[in-house]
């Protein structure tokens, strides 16, 4: 399920996560619209000229881009942050029960990932209980299996009805996203080790980092490599194959933003402000650019393969701007403001850029004219 000019479907875009888009955008953005549909931290997706995205309210979108009008919205009722993914006309979301109610509740043991017909206005088609809150994002592997992790330590694999096929326990919290390569699955913990998993979820090999793992790998499949962050602010490539470290870069604050993934560079955010492009082979760093505060979000890339005009990176802040530098030179392009902090990162679709604030507002920005 590679993303292509007209598909977004799952959060960076690929089962990889490496957060790029085929296709050039300009270097700089027209506001297209924007809507009102609550506080977000979860990314959009988008196919075939919708958009889908959910609040922290308990509700999910389904957007006719073109239109700017709600086709129709489901109300879940619990708390939504993890990003959704859309696969063979399911769309699959999961709550977070405790994210508005009290710690000390057990809101949180009852929690469940569901699965929506975007055919049929977002009619229910399966509910799977799991105990635990969902922050981590679905992914498709294989093209069959759904995978998942919670914040009860467990990875879930479901079948495309909704049957738990497997389970697989780590030590500690999962609020990382799985990425496969459609052979192997590879989720951070918060037991600070990075797992890799066979599709039927056996391990193949664990990987202990220096700090929690709540970013999410994003695989560049043609050398072999992983990259994640940790919560000690640590940049790291793996090798696919065994886990072992190929390099590591070290930064000053917790690194929650996922990499997006060029030719030869690497992108990431960082809690100390900054927005990184390091060399993908060794880890040497290309530039960095500081933004007003966090930058949780991960960025996504636009590149093609002529090489005639620099790539540009999108990303949002806490600092409640969205971000267009040059991937090459670092340098910024473009800055929009909005009114309260961006968790959520972008999705491109069709030359149109969507992304979500906890102003409670959906952005979509189109090529200028």
């Amino acid at each position: 399920m590679n993303n292509n000019e007209n598909s977004w479907r799952i959060f960076r875009g690929n089962e990889a996560r490496s957060g790029i888009f085929p296709e050039k955008l300009t270097r700089e953005l027209s506001l297209f619209w924007v809507i009102e549909l609550g506080p977000m931290i979860s990314s959009a997706i988008s196919h075939n000229n919708v958009v889908y995205n959910s609040t922290i309210t308990g509700r999910i979108f389904a957007i006719d881009i073109y239109k700017k009008k709600i086709n129709w919205q489901k109300e879940i009722g619990c708390p939504l942050v993890s990003s959704m993914l859309l696969y063979d006309n399911l769309l699959i979301s999961c709550t977070f029960n405790s994210w508005i109610t009290n710690a000390n509740s057990k809101s949180h043991e009852r929690n469940f990932i569901y699965a929506l017909d975007i055919n049929n206005e977002g009619k229910k088609k399966w509910n799977i209980p799991i105990t635990g809150d969902i922050f981590s994002s679905p992914c498709i592997c294989d093209g069959k299996i759904i995978v998942i992790g919670s914040l009860n330590s467990t990875i879930y694999a479901l079948d495309m009805r909704g049957n738990i096929l497997w389970t697989f326990n780590t030590g500690d919290s999962i609020w990382s996203s799985p990425a496969t390569n459609n052979n192997e699955i590879f989720i951070g913990s918060d037991d600070c080790c990075v797992y890799s998993l066979d599709l039927n979820g056996n391990l193949n090999w664990k990987s202990m980092l220096n700090g929690k793992i709540r970013a999410t790998p994003s695989l560049m499949n043609s050398t072999n490599s992983l990259f994640i962050g940790t919560h000690s602010g640590i940049m790291y490539c793996l090798d696919q194959s065994n886990g072992s470290i190929k390099w590591k870069y070290e930064t000053a604050k917790p690194i929650l933003s996922s990499v997006a993934i060029s030719k030869n560079h690497i992108f990431f955010g960082c809690s100390d402000k900054k927005i990184y492009s390091l060399h993908s082979i060794n880890g040497s760093i290309k530039w960095k650019y500081e933004t007003g505060d966090k930058v949780w979000s991960s960025p996504v890339i636009t590149q093609n393969d002529d090489g005639k005009e620099e790539g540009m990176l999108y990303v949002g802040s806490l600092d409640s701007h969205i971000y267009g530098l040059g991937i090459e030179s670092g340098s910024l392009n473009w800055k929009f403001p909005t009114m309260d902090g961006i968790e959520s990162s972008p999705c491109i679709v069709k030359n149109k850029l969507f992304i979500s604030s906890k102003d409670g507002l959906l952005y979509c920005f189109s090529n200028q004219k």
